[in-house]
């Protein structure tokens, strides 16, 4: 009886544990365990195969997202065994290997499989290609568990992008693997802001890194890091060559003019224009020192500023030496310098992040280019006015025997400068061309950048050297006496003048004194030296220098004659006699005598002491 009862629940038993097989493997669920890197998240999963007759993106079939935030899918269906494949959508977008390369049909056999299968996909075959980048060696001075990113051209730049955040893998490297549609980009590695961004060993700015993915299946990128901007230890003196050789040699010539004529206060123009171009100089070589460009923001950038200030310091100087200063006509350019420096200082309100990706990463050509061209104009205002001026100058006043040399000066410094201004035009022209044709290519703006400097280099050597070819004539121009007839003076008040100017150069040899000026003779005379200089015009026919010039080099060709050439050379005859310089004596020399000391000495048959 009790068999009988076993025999009769057998059947039910079976069905029953037929059913619960049957359902088991009709649910089997399917979870993505594991997705490649940068993967495109907003992009939906679909499981496909057999089953569907391999629709990439039936919805029946697509994963869907569960509480623990992995994506889930289930087979109601009561299959045994199929094959699948996973796609975004479309057999464009389906997985791959992790190179890149198709992958062979998953397979699905419910008795081998539990009743959850997880997947991990390796890759997409429209994403292979991926880039991975190795941070093989890092400097000895890199803070302490920092943290490094990549900013690049392919995520705005930004410098603390989590998405592109490297990590630390098994062997100690750090690692970043970029997505395959990276292919050709540039980059740099930071410490999450643009203040620890990777530079040079020296120090200074190091230019993008350009990588150029050219395979189909997965490429190593390894770089070293040779140090940070924020913590690199580079001295105030390591400068580029060209700007060391320039500040060492305008130094050179502002000790020559203050050890060689520190009594002669005419001589303050060559030295202002010489100390000016020194400042400007200096203050761009602050703009490359590292920990001050960051310190300060924008304020190195005033630099570009300061080039114009030394043509209207030139074009001040020249107003000064044809006694025709006005300050009204600096009003426009001090307009424009003013709103220069306003621009300055709202870069310095700016975060520094921002200033240095405008003008380091060259994101932004369009600023570069206004300031840029807010210099050109200020330089070009700058030589116009010069150049106006030098046209318009009324040298009817002035001593006629030095205006014509004295313009000639200024006329070369006109035409020098002229050429500068066209280097700098073209530069703007390249930044124009970076901006509106080549706008990937900074190299035009690197370009531009260098013919800019490269011109103002020439610029302060040229002017450097004419400073010290024309220093004679940067000083003001005697002007021409205007008597009436109360101050006409008498012949006898005259001829006692005389005999005291004789007494004073022909038995005292006051003209050997290198640096006798106008006011020496006069408190000598006890004359007023407005006065003086009538007496003189009147008596000698000629300025007060003319005049010291003659009995010198009288008293030259005097030492010549009798022999002293033969026991000492020219040039420390003529500094016996007076003169400061070769330069001085030759022209005084000339002007006298109507010849050169050269041409003299042959006339007067001494040829020999030349050689």
């Amino acid at each position: 009886m009790k068999s009988n009862y076993y025999h009769q629940l057998l059947p039910y038993l079976t069905f029953i544990c037929a059913l619960f097989q049957s359902f088991s493997v009709g649910a089997v669920n399917f979870v993505i365990n594991q997705l490649p890197l940068h993967h495109p998240v907003d992009e939906p999963l679909y499981l496909v195969g057999s089953f569907n007759a391999w629709n990439p993106m039936d919805q029946k079939y697509q994963f869907q997202k569960g509480q623990d935030g992995k994506l889930y899918v289930y087979i109601s269906d009561h299959l045994n065994a199929f094959e699948y494949k996973i796609t975004r959508g479309g057999w464009d977008k389906v997985e791959s290997t992790n190179d890149g390369k198709p992958k062979a049909n998953r397979v699905f056999i419910s008795e081998n499989e539990s009743d959850t299968v997880r997947i991990d996909i390796l890759g997409w075959e429209d994403l292979a290609g991926q880039t991975t980048i190795v941070l093989e060696s890092l400097p000895n001075s890199t803070p302490y568990e920092s943290k490094f990113f990549v900013a690049g051209n392919f995520n705005n730049w930004r410098p603390d992008d989590l998405n592109y955040q490297f990590t630390l893998n098994q062997e100690g490297n750090y690692t970043l693997t970029l997505p395959s549609k990276i292919s050709s980009f540039q980059f740099k590695v930071t410490r999450g802001s643009w203040s620890t961004i990777e530079c040079l060993s020296d120090g200074k700015y190091r230019p993008n890194r350009v990588y150029d993915h050219k395979s189909k299946g997965p490429e190593q990128l390894i770089i070293s890091i040779e140090d940070w901007e924020d913590v690199n230890k580079s001295e105030i003196w390591d400068l580029p060559q060209l700007t060391s050789y320039l500040l060492f040699h305008i130094v050179l010539l502002i000790v020559y003019f203050l050890w060689m004529n520190y009594k002669n206060h005419e001589l303050k123009y060559p030295l202002l224009i010489l100390i000016s171009t020194f400042i400007i100089l200096l203050f761009f070589s602050f703009s490359l020192y590292m920990p001050f460009k960051n310190q300060m923001g924008g304020v190195h950038l005033i630099h570009y500023l300061f080039i114009p200030i030394l043509y209207l310091v030139i074009s001040n100087v020249q107003d000064s030496i044809f006694r025709s200063y006005d300050f009204k006509k600096n009003i426009p350019f001090l307009y424009i310098f003013g709103l220069g420096l306003c621009i300055i200082y709202a870069f310095y309100l700016l975060q520094e992040e921002t200033l240095l990706v405008i003008f380091l990463e060259r994101l932004y050509p369009q600023m570069n280019l206004f300031i840029k061209g807010l210099f050109l104009i200020l330089v070009v205002i700058s030589w116009l006015q010069s150049k106006d001026h030098l046209e318009k100058y009324n040298t009817e006043s002035l001593q006629g025997s030095v205006v014509k040399s004295v313009k000639k000066s200024f006329a070369f410094y006109q035409k020098y400068s002229l050429l500068v201004i066209v280097g700098y035009t073209i530069g703007v022209v390249i930044q124009v061309v970076n901006l509106f044709i080549e706008k990937e290519h900074f190299l035009y703006q690197d370009l531009s950048d260098k013919l800019i400097w490269y011109s103002t280099f020439i610029y302060f050597v040229i002017t450097s050297a004419w400073v010290f070819r024309y220093h004679h004539t940067l000083e003001p121009i005697e002007q021409k006496s205007s008597y009436r007839k109360e101050d006409v003076t008498q012949s006898k008040e005259l001829e006692e003048f005389i005999e005291k100017v004789t007494d004073l150069f022909e038995k005292e040899k006051l003209y050997t004194k290198q640096d006798l000026s106008l006011n020496d003779v006069s408190n000598l005379l006890n004359i007023p030296s407005h006065k003086l200089t009538k007496l003189i015009q009147q008596a000698y026919k000629r300025n007060f220098s003319e005049l010291v010039n003659d009995y010198r080099v009288q008293a030259f060709t005097k030492r010549v004659l009798v022999g002293d050439a033969e026991k000492s050379t020219l040039l420390s005859i003529a500094y016996e006699v007076g003169f400061q310089s070769k330069s001085t004596f030759n022209r005084a020399f000339k002007k006298s005598t109507g010849m050169t000391p050269k041409e003299f000495m042959k006339k007067s048959s001494v040829k020999k002491i030349l050689d």
